[in-house]
């Protein structure tokens, strides 16, 4: 395999942001809240240059350079998160028992899941919040959103695996709390 002796990649900063870089820690300030993340374990060198952010490795074989790309989207999904915010909204789905789903502070609630009287539960991350949408408006549906797509998807899928039928035809009972959409809080223009 040949190695390259420098790759590197440029990603522009948004007006209304502010990114600090210090130990491969990212920090980004926005309208919306900050938030951080580290890139330790990467071997790659991230730098503030003006009004971009620029990512370099040195000595990178293919697989390894691919990262690069990886680790701006992470940081291109934190400044969606501090302009705009993440917004998932998740449908009930059930054919006979009515699915009941509370949400109590920090923690999400399912009862009556196929009939059981068993109470799932699904503790909600800091920065994520959850709400019912109006049974007038549309019925069956939880909206979840936050600054930080991580813990809100990651959220949406705790809360779907907490819903799996178990030991029965999944192609016949569909019962369960599904994503029906992926949004931003503010709209986009």
């Amino acid at each position: 395999m040949v190695k390259a002796i420098k790759t590197g990649e440029t990603l522009s900063i948004p007006e209304g942001v502010t990114v600090t870089i210090k130990n491969k820690e990212v920090t980004v300030k926005g309208e919306r809240g900050t938030l951080s993340r580290a890139f330790k374990e990467v071997p790659i060198d991230l730098k503030v240059v003006g009004d971009e952010i620029t990512a370099e490795m040195w000595w990178g074989k293919k697989l390894t350079t691919s990262t690069i790309k990886s680790v701006l989207s992470h940081i291109r999904n934190m400044f969606t998160g501090v302009t705009v915010g993440y917004k998932y909204k998740m449908r009930f789905a059930y054919a006979h028992f009515p699915v009941g789903v509370t949400v109590d502070g920090n923690e999400i609630q399912v009862r009556n899941f196929l009939g059981e009287k068993r109470v799932r539960r699904v503790t909600l991350p800091e920065g994520v919040k959850a709400s019912r949408t109006e049974a007038s408006v549309m019925k069956d549906e939880l909206v979840l959103e936050g600054n930080s797509i991580t813990e809100v998807s990651i959220t949406a899928s705790q809360l779907h695996g907490v819903c799996l039928v178990k030991k029965k035809d999944i192609r016949k009972f569909l019962d369960g709390i599904y994503v029906s959409e992926k949004t931003t809080i503010k709209e986009v223009l």
